[in-house]
């Protein structure tokens, strides 16, 4: 998946719109840890209609301003219900590499998981066609799910 999304990354006009996501539950520490791979550009356009900064270079900027963005950017649009009950985004930092925005960050407090709805409306209202592919792993067992604009979120049972 990673060689697939970094052939993608080098061109900088692209005809899909697509972001990955892989969490996975850590039963020790008791969290839903994230990595969330999102072209910079099509973020970068995302982030700049956000906040209202047509300058704002996703690569450049200063990493202050940039975590600031990312963190609030990601708090408003990625969510996440546990059995029922919403729990809050701990944004951990990001990473450029090949074209693609990684961002890290986890949900704390998870004791035990009977369901999980996650809603990811990332770059959905900017591109129609933005697809965002969740890979959820919990004790070894890999759940695979597409959120897209006519489907905002998705639901696993356990």
């Amino acid at each position: 998946m990673n060689a697939l999304f970094s052939l993608f990354a080098l061109f900088s006009f692209h005809e899909f719109y697509v972001s990955t996501s892989y969490m996975e539950y850590n039963n020790k520490r008791q969290s839903i840890e994230v990595q969330k791979k999102i072209f910079f550009d099509d973020f970068e356009i995302a982030l700049r209609k956000y906040t209202g900064n047509e300058y704002f270079d996703i690569v450049n900027s200063n990493q202050d301003t940039i975590n600031l963005y990312i963190d609030d950017y990601l708090s408003n649009n990625f969510s996440l219900s546990v059995n029922n009950k919403s729990t809050k985004l701990n944004y951990l930092g990001h990473e450029y590499k090949n074209g693609v925005i990684h961002c890290f960050f986890e949900f704390l407090k998870i004791k035990k998981i009977s369901s999980l709805e996650i809603r990811d409306l990332c770059l959905i209202s900017n591109f129609e066609e933005q697809e965002n592919l969740i890979y959820f792993e919990k004790d070894n067992k890999l759940s695979t799910l597409k959120i897209n604009v006519s489907e905002l979120s998705a639901k696993i049972e356990f």
